[in-house]
């Protein structure tokens, strides 16, 4: 070769590159060769981690201890200790709008000093708990009573996303025995009235206690709910709403104004702070009703195990840091493995709206295709996060997983022990049908991975083959479902989501693209109300294009048929 000769440069050495090559070699490495080689036994050990009540397995995942060495110098080289730093000390993580991110001062204890940066934080928030617990005290002693003299039997929880999704999914996860709940709670979202009409059939209306529970306290979801429940309880009950407003609603915002504006009164007003984002609000007032239903010592014990989440998530180095492990593997699947489609598959009842609630924290907060820095990302963020309940996902869509032509990644979560009380022969027959739910937690994870090379010896030939397998997955194990636990997860998927975002650039902590549809919303329901405008109106809130256009004649001739 002369001096003259064209030399390719060599790449500069960066971990997302190393990451790159890898996962090219890693394409063509069957996830069923890593879990039954040789150093199978070995990996598997490497790969699970245990967090107090919590077990989590990442064997079943396409990655070997060089990919976690590799994800480690990507997070070191994002920054992640430091940013992980500026996260618990206050510093405005959430940049498009100038806050700090701070969902942890909610859940932060009395009894331990709070980082510098969010003492303040802290002590408004715990001022705020203690608000809580009076008016809960005052409900369970029976002294709430409404416009009318009856005492309050059933809350009417109004919010919706952050509002609803968190604390329907403690309600239903822990209250799941009747004996345990304080008292009924009811959750109402959806913004057609659908939840709304059957519970004002159902309910006693001088017994009902409505909560609104909004951050802004503008959702339009939200305050329609509200008006029509206020409606339907001033006529019930044959008062002015100004009386209800003193007897029989809370407010909980991080608007104490426009909670004013309203009517409420302060002593019904809970508030919370700017800097805790909707979807991360649950451990905030937002919680009053898991409080109400269950009691303040299981609010206080679920915030217990998310505080003790987020002490692991200060302390523990990335090896042994579940968020930073979680975020790290699922980024992998994503950016460099290109797998788009993330399935969360709960093995127990109880667990029944954990899947839309990590649909949310992931989607709402990652889902962006546009950095914190402004520019546009040039690789996969967020994938799409969906699933049910396991047993019933195995009768819905799981044919999909193992025989269709999509790869997905999964998490599996199951309890190791559900006690009940119950006589000796329920109890061993409670006890079959758990055992049967992991087994088939187990069986399916495994399935997944191994594909047709899981068919027993005993069964080739008798069972058609064609199962694709090498989807990864992570199974998540507790020991038994209790508040602590639950508060522990959910503050585990909280974490993880954060890590992604540093890892992509992103800004988690804001949602701009929910707020397009919302606009254009408000210009058609104009239509709706006052019917089609003339042509030639300027219309500067409605951008129109003829396929709309059809549908909203369609449904107006509908709609007015109905009242004719």
């Amino acid at each position: 070769m002369n001096q003259f000769s064209a030399v390719s440069p060599t790449p500069a050495f960066t971990p997302v590159n190393a990451l790159q090559q890898h996962a090219e070699a890693m394409q063509c490495q069957p996830l069923g060769d890593l879990l039954r080689s040789e150093h199978g036994h070995g990996r598997a050990r490497a790969l699970q981690w245990t967090f107090g009540s919590m077990h989590v397995d990442a064997s079943k995942q396409r990655l070997t201890p060089r990919t976690l060495e590799l994800l480690s110098q990507w997070a070191t080289s994002c920054h992640w200790e430091e940013k992980r730093q500026a996260l618990f000390s206050g510093k405005p993580m959430n940049a498009s709008e100038g806050r700090a991110a701070l969902h942890m001062a909610a859940r932060w204890p009395l009894e331990t000093q709070a980082p510098a940066g969010m003492a303040t934080a802290v002590a408004e928030c715990q001022a705020q708990q203690r608000k809580l617990a009076g008016l809960v005290d005052k409900l369970h002693a029976g002294r709430w009573c409404g416009a009318t003299g009856q005492p309050i039997a059933d809350v009417l929880h109004i919010g919706v996303g952050g509002s609803d999704l968190g604390p329907k999914l403690i309600n239903e996860a822990l209250g799941d025995v009747p004996a345990y709940r304080r008292i009924r709670v009811h959750y109402v979202s959806t913004m057609d009235g659908a939840q709304l009409i059957p519970l004002m059939e159902e309910l006693n209306p001088a017994a009902t206690l409505v909560v609104l529970a909004s951050k802004s306290f503008t959702t339009a979801d939200t305050r329609f709910n509200v008006q029509t429940a206020l409606a339907w309880l001033s006529e019930a009950l044959e008062v002015e709403k100004s009386a209800l407003y003193r007897s029989q609603l809370i407010g909980i915002s991080a608007k104490p104004d426009k909670m004013r504006e309203f009517g409420i009164p302060e002593a019904h007003q809970l508030t919370f702070l700017n800097t805790i984002g909707g979807r991360f609000s649950v451990w905030s007032a937002i919680g009053i009703s898991v409080a109400m239903a269950l009691g303040m010592p299981v609010f206080e014990r679920l915030q217990a195990g998310a505080h003790a989440m987020d002490r692991h998530f200060m302390d523990a180095p990335f090896t042994d840091n579940l968020p930073a492990l979680l975020g790290s593997i699922g980024a992998w699947n994503t950016q460099f493995l290109d797998i788009s489609s993330h399935v969360v598959l709960p093995y127990d009842g109880r667990l029944k709206s954990f899947t839309p609630y990590v649909q949310q924290v992931e989607m709402e907060s990652n889902g962006k295709s546009v950095s914190a820095a402004g520019q546009s990302v040039q690789h996969a963020t967020s994938p799409i996060v969906w699933g049910d309940l396991g047993p019933n996902a195995q009768h819905a869509f799981y044919q999909l997983l193992h025989q269709g032509c999509h790869t997905v990644s999964a998490d599996f979560i199951a309890v190791a022990r559900h006690d009940v009380t119950a006589s000796a022969g329920v109890t061993d027959a409670l006890r079959e049908q758990q055992a049967l739910t992991l087994a088939n937690c187990l069986a399916q994870s495994q399935l997944m991975a191994l594909g047709d090379a899981a068919i027993p010896a005993g069964l080739r030939g008798k069972i058609p083959p064609g199962y694709r397998g090498n989807h990864p997955s992570t199974t998540i194990v507790l020991e038994t479902l209790d508040a602590w636990s639950l508060g522990a997860l959910m503050a585990m998927y909280e974490h993880k989501v954060f890590v992604q975002a540093v890892l992509w650039g992103l800004n988690p902590f804001d949602q701009p693209g929910v707020e397009l549809g919302k606009k254009l919303a408000t210009g058609l329901h104009q239509k709706f109300v006052d019917g089609p405008q003339e042509q030639g109106v300027d219309d500067t809130a409605q951008v129109c294009d003829p396929a709309t256009g059809q549908l909203l004649e369609q449904i107006l001739q509908w709609r007015n048929a109905g009242t004719s």
